[in-house]
């Protein structure tokens, strides 16, 4: 082979060179900094062709703007949407990732959380809570950014969490009490609410390995945290609504008091029935009733 271009064409890549040789090219007139990545990544920006053009002016677009006040949704490049930045984050961290400096890169967010990583606002989280007592103004329920629920609603002592809609719906008055719909795993929303610190906290789950988790997880960030109908007995008396868990979490909870972690075993290993469930819902109401009748306000400051 005397040249680089016979080589080439004996291997058949002719063409594939020659568009990499002009992705190269406009890509310097861009960012230099990223043309150096290409050269390391040949094969990467031949996978990516049809569309390296938008991905370079994606990473040049966030390297000129300063991103804390927006959302994905604002990045102004034509023919790019959410949808195209979704479809093609792996590579497109690649590129920051080499193209930003080092400070603009939240190492601490995990890679799946593009926005966050680079910078960009995230989907705020919401907090849909229900007066179980009288409100006190004309909304009986309402929801809520987390961020801005900075004080504990004027009046509640006792809140209760729970992560199934229809029995949050459903709960029975409690004089001085919320409800607050955790909605799958309350722990990453009940975190903006520091003034749970205050308050009598409830929560109420399924009785299988994933609701003993979420429990873990509230506790780990309010100790005082007490479980409601999560217990043995409540299991026992319920056989005719005993399901099964599809499949059963790996995190092993680490904030179970002795008898919650005792039953958490047996779910875990088939001392009633394999992969047994009983679902919150499943729960008849008068046993819910009186459930909340036993419950007495303690403050959680004596706990």
């Amino acid at each position: 082979m005397d040249t680089r271009e016979h080589l080439w064409s004996l291997l058949g890549v002719a063409a594939k060179v020659e568009l990499f040789h002009t992705l190269h090219e406009q890509s310097v007139r861009r960012d230099p900094v990223l043309a150096q990545w290409m050269q390391n990544q040949p094969m990467k920006v031949l996978r990516n062709a049809g569309h390296w053009p938008r991905l370079v002016e994606i990473t040049c677009w966030v390297r000129d703007h300063a991103t804390a006040a927006l959302y994905l949704r604002q990045i102004d490049v034509p023919g790019v949407d959410t949808k195209f930045i979704e479809n093609n984050k792996g590579i497109l961290s690649e590129l920051l990732d080499h193209s930003l400096p080092h400070e603009r890169i939240q190492t601490g967010a995990p890679r799946s959380d593009f926005a966050a990583r680079y910078g960009f606002r995230s989907k705020p989280a919401y907090i849909r809570l229900r007066y179980l007592g009288s409100p006190p103004g004309p909304f009986s329920e309402f929801t809520v950014r987390a961020t801005e629920l900075t004080s504990k609603p004027a009046g509640i002592c006792t809140v209760f969490v729970l992560e199934n809609e229809v029995t949050y719906l459903s709960l029975p008055p409690v004089p001085d009490a919320i409800a607050i719909l955790g909605s799958g795993y309350a722990a990453t929303q009940l975190r903006h609410l520091p003034w749970l610190a205050d308050v009598d906290l409830r929560y109420w789950g399924d009785i299988d390995t994933h609701g003993f988790a979420i429990l873990s997880q509230v506790r780990a960030r309010f100790p005082h945290t007490r479980s409601l109908l999560m217990d043995t007995a409540t299991l026992l008396a319920h056989q005719e609504h005993w399901g099964e868990e599809r499949s059963q979490t790996s995190e092993t909870p680490r904030y179970l008091i002795a008898a919650e972690a005792k039953l958490e075993q047996s779910l875990r290993n088939g001392t009633y029935r394999p992969r047994l469930r009983l679902e919150q819902e499943r729960i008849p109401i008068r046993a819910v009733v009186q459930a909340l009748e036993g419950v007495r306000y303690e403050d959680p400051r004596s706990t």
